[in-house]
This record gives structure tokens, C-alpha cells and sequence, in this order.
């Protein structure tokens, strides 16, 4: 759960929008010593539940059970399982492991960490536009399969001129591992067992949730999750500078396998004469060979066109479960992860959305503001109502939708609720309970959240350090920008009055990087009409 405000006010009503009984009750608590003396008995009723609700919050979003599941998996406390880092998580299994297996251990790298950045995985260039019935092929578990597969670890790295036949040896860099035969690495025997392990929690899952037994069904899904974030942390803490058992050559070797395997399936895929869409790190997105007349929107009257829509999304489920066979081998094992009836993209990496109809349906959003927290409602929702108007092949009244959410804001015709940003704030408490924000921040009055916080603050409102503040632009002509912190939903201020011109250029910015692919600039959002050219008519 990603909330966009962090208040206990907002969070309750998020998560039980019908159930007045678990909201936060209307007390004032910038007007306490008031509120007391005229109404002690809500007062009193008040914190009591202020103190009820956080423990509700964290077992409905079973927080302190995620964190008993990583705790016994990673064999630590729960406390450092909610609290401590990756590296901590990783070295309780690797240091005893290396006890049993006679291998010292050395201490944490101190001293300067700063080393040549680390080449990221492979990510294919996307064209802007849609594309029709596409899909996604998904390394399992990319990196800790080439760990395993070609025994990556400090304790095989060969760090002399030696060569030997039997050694594994990367792509670019040469980089050499001792073979299995000779001996396995430490990680790689770490992640076989987290695999296995996992493999068989998915399977006790699988048979609970057959037989009804929702309790076993809940554990095994909390344990196989916690295996899948600690197989998922090995790369980062060893291609780190600072970890114990790192090398410089580790996390470069993981990821030069990884690019040559993805290189080397999209030059097979296209070979075959197939449109290899999109590539980002560990996952391929193909076009599928299905009728070029099939509809990418599902029907809703049962006619012909539905027959032909299920049909292309019948060919799309055997083209994927072909191809993920076809190229699966020891070390990239590909899944077929997801069939879309349309993807879209305005022709950045990393940015793409999609329709997605199997295995569930739904739509698929990676890298656009809808997935940023510190953003604002109004963007969210936009953006969403516009992807999914592009992904039916609605573009130009995608377009029209846009250009009409811009013209309220540049009116005051939008909730202002609707404009709050919020951002994390961080500050460093003193003994005497104060915040102090200039060991976090070179210029904290500079930033907006920075004042947001210091306002409520001030006012006698709660702030924990890492918190979420929301505020309004109230002028963003001034330097710095005039904001306002949101506390209507605390202590029922009045809402403050926004900067029209700054949300209508923001919402501009933001959705022009989409609608540019249907000819449409940020500039031209703003104004309202565009210039058309010859190649218009």
C-alpha cells in the first residue's frame, strides 16, 4: 500500500471507507487545551483509538506477519527484520554458512565506497504508439539463476591468470568461477536452497488453498513471498561497495549474462520473423502472430467480433506458452508471464502501459505518474482515464478528456483535495522532542515539504521524521513557491486556494510526454488547440 497521504485520518478512511467506527474522531489536536476543556470525554475516546488504529492498520495490511515470514526465512529477529537492511538479512544466512563450511569471514569494507558504475541489464528501444495483441516472457528469477547456474560468488572467483575448460566464464569481461565440480560457491548453494524452498511453499500453498484451509494457505503465502524478496536482495548487497563478500566483478558478471541472454533470444525471436515490442532487464514483450483484424478492445455484445476476439486471445496464450518453451534453458528459465490485447508506450524506456487479459484482467502501468507517490489525484486518475481510453483506441478523445481536466484546474473548478502533493519528509529528532531538518537537508526552507512540515509543526499537529507531508501550491511565482500544508483531513481546516497556473502546467508537462504521440505538446494541451499541418488533412 502506497497512500499518498500518511495521516491516520486519511490512512482509516483508505482502508474502511464505510465503517465510521474505525475513522480517526474530530478532535482538533492543534486546539487541544480547547478541546479538553470542552469536551474531555471525546477527548479521552480519542486516544484511545488514536492508539487502537495503527494496530489495526498493521493487521490489515498484514504488515507484522510479512515481517515474522522474512524473519524466520532470513533467521533473524522480527526486529531487524522490519527495521535492519538487506546486507543484515544476507549475512545471517551466508556467516553461518561459511562457520559450517570453514570459510573466514571477513569484516565490513570500510572507507571510501565510490567504484565505476555497474552496467545495468539489457532494455530494447520502444517505439511510440500501440501495438496489438502482445506477449510478455519473464525471466524466473533472472539474476539468482545465472548466480547459481554459473556459480558466481567470492568464494569461486578465480583471481588469478589460471584458466581451466571446466570454468565459467562471462561474456564481456572474461571474468572466471571455479565449476561446480571443483566447488560451490557459497551464494549459489544459499540461493538453491531458497529456491527449493520456495518451490515447496508454493506447492503447500497450492494444496491448501484446494483443501479450504485459509490459515495454512495465509502462511505459505507470507513465507514464499519473504523467500522471493530474499532471493531478489542477493544481487544488490553483493554488486554493492560495502558488503563483506563483495567484489567488483560480481554484480558486473551477473549482468553481462543477463544482457547476453536477453540479446541472444530477441535475435532468435526476430530471426523467426516476430516483433519483439519492448525488452526492459528481465522481461520480452513479443507481438503475436494473431489475425491483424482482431479486436483489441473486448466486445460487449456476444457477436462476431467477440469470436474474434477470443480467438486472437487463444492464439496469443499458445504463441507465448510456445516461445516460453522453446528458449527455457539452465540458468534463463523463461515463464510466460502475461498476455496483453494492447500495449502503448510514447517512446520512452522504461515507460509503457498495457491491457492485460491473461492471466487476470487488468491494466498494466510501469514508470508513468500514476505509480509515484508524490504526486497528486487529479494526475492519477487523468492519466489512468487516459491509458485506458489509448488502449481501447480511443486516442483523440483521450485527447479531448485531457485538454478539458486542464481547463478546470486553469479555472478553479477542481477539488482542491484532488491537487494535494505529498512527499517524505525526513529530520533528525533532538533530545528535547524538536526536528532538526539541516542535517538531512543543505536548504530545507527551500523545499515545500520542509516548510509543510515545520507549519504543522508549528500548529501542534504530529510529525515523525520520514513521514508523508501533503501540501498545496498556493504561488508558485514566488521564490520559493508559496504552499500551504493540507490539514483539512486532520483537523477540518478550510481548504487553501491552489495555483491554477502551476497544476495546469504540471498536468500539461505530465501528460503531454503521452499525448505527443498523437501530435498533441504539452504547449498545445495548454492552449487548448494546435497548429495543424498539411499532413493533418
Amino acid at each position: 500500500m502506497r497512500p499518498q497521504r500518511e495521516s491516520l485520518s486519511y490512512v482509516s478512511k483508505l482502508l474502511w471507507p464505510e465503517d465510521e467506527d474505525k475513522h480517526k474522531l474530530d478532535i482538533d489536536a492543534s486546539q487541544m487545551d480547547r478541546e479538553w476543556a470542552e469536551r474531555p470525554e471525546q477527548v479521552l475516546e480519542y486516544c484511545v483509538r488514536d492508539t487502537i488504529l495503527p494496530l489495526d492498520i498493521l493487521d490489515r495490511l498484514q504488515s507484522v506477519a510479512r515481517k515474522e515470514a522474512l524473519a524466520s526465512v532470513s533467521l533473524t529477529t522480527v526486529e531487524t527484520a522490519s527495521t535492519g537492511t538487506t546486507s543484515q538479512w544476507i549475512d545471517s544466512l551466508v556467516i553461518r554458512l561459511a562457520d559450517r563450511s570453514d570459510v573466514a569471514v571477513p569484516t565490513t569494507i570500510s572507507g571510501p565506497r565510490r567504484r565505476d558504475q555497474i552496467a545495468g541489464g539489457y532494455v530494447h528501444e520502444v517505439d511510440a504508439g500501440i501495438s496489438p495483441w502482445v506477449v510478455v516472457l519473464d525471466f524466473k528469477s533472472m539474476y539468482p539463476s545465472i548466480m547459481i547456474a554459473n556459480n558466481i560468488c567470492s568464494t569461486t572467483l578465480v583471481r588469478d591468470d589460471t584458466t581451466d575448460d571446466s570454468y565459467s566464464v562471462s561474456p564481456t569481461t572474461q571474468t572466471r568461477y571455479l565449476s561446480k565440480e571443483n566447488r560451490v560457491g557459497l551464494v549459489p548453494h544459499l540461493l538453491e536452497q531458497l529456491m527449493q524452498s520456495r518451490d515447496r511453499h508454493k506447492a503447500a500453498l497450492a494444496e491448501a488453498r484446494a483443501a479450504g484451509d485459509e490459515a495454512e494457505a495465509f502462511l505459505q503465502d507470507q513465507l514464499q513471498y519473504a523467500v522471493k524478496i530474499l532471493m531478489n536482495s542477493f544481487y544488490g548487497v553483493f554488486a554493492s561497495s560495502f558488503y563483506r563478500f563483495t567484489h567488483p566483478d560480481l554484480g558486473a558478471s551477473i549482468t553481462e549474462w543477463a544482457r547476453h541472454n536477453i540479446r541472444g533470444i530477441i535475435a532468435q525471436v526476430e530471426e523467426d520473423g516476430h516483433d519483439v515490442v519492448y525488452s526492459d532487464t528481465d522481461s520480452i514483450f513479443v507481438r503475436s502472430p494473431v489475425d491483424k483484424q482482431a479486436p483489441i478492445k473486448r466486445p460487449e455484445d456476444e457477436d462476431e467480433s467477440l469470436i474474434e476476439w477470443e480467438g486472437a486471445k487463444r492464439d496469443a496464450l499458445q504463441f507465448g506458452e510456445r516461445l516460453a518453451d522453446r528458449f527455457t534453458r539452465e540458468g534463463a528459465e523463461l515463464e510466460f508471464e502475461t498476455a496483453l490485447s494492447a500495449f502503448f508506450s510514447h517512446g520512452a524506456k522504461k515507460r509503457y502501459v498495457g491491457r492485460v487479459v491473461w492471466p487476470r484482467e487488468e491494466m498494466l502501468i510501469r514508470g508513468y505518474e500514476v505509480r509515484r507517490t508524490d504526486s497528486f489525484a487529479l494526475l492519477t486518475r487523468t492519466m489512468t482515464d487516459m491509458f485506458e481510453m489509448i488502449l481501447d483506441g480511443e486516442e483523440w478523445a483521450a485527447v479531448e478528456m485531457t485538454k478539458s481536466v486542464i481547463d478546470d484546474v486553469k479555472a478553479r473548478r477542481t477539488d482542491v483535495a484532488d491537487l494535494v502533493i505529498s512527499r517524505s519528509c525526513k529530520g533528525t529528532l533532538r533530545r528535547d522532542g524538536s526536528v532538526d531538518f539541516t542535517k538531512v537537508y543543505d536548504n530545507p526552507d527551500g523545499l515545500p515539504y520542509v516548510r509543510a512540515a515545520k507549519e504543522r509543526i508549528r500548529r501542534g499537529l504530529p510529525f515523525t521524521p520520514g513521514m508523508k507531508v501533503g501540501y498545496i501550491v498556493t504561488n508558485a511565482k514566488m521564490s520559493p513557491m508559496t504552499v500551504e500544508p493540507w490539514l483539512v483531513d486532520e483537523i477540518g481546516e478550510k481548504a487553501p486556494k491552489y495555483d491554477p497556473d502551476y497544476y495546469a502546467r504540471r498536468l500539461a508537462k505530465s501528460l503531454g510526454r503521452i499525448t505527443e504521440a498523437f501530435g498533441w505538446s504539452e504547449t498545445e494541451l495548454l492552449s487548448g488547440s494546435r497548429q495543424q499541418s498539411i499532413f493533418d488533412f
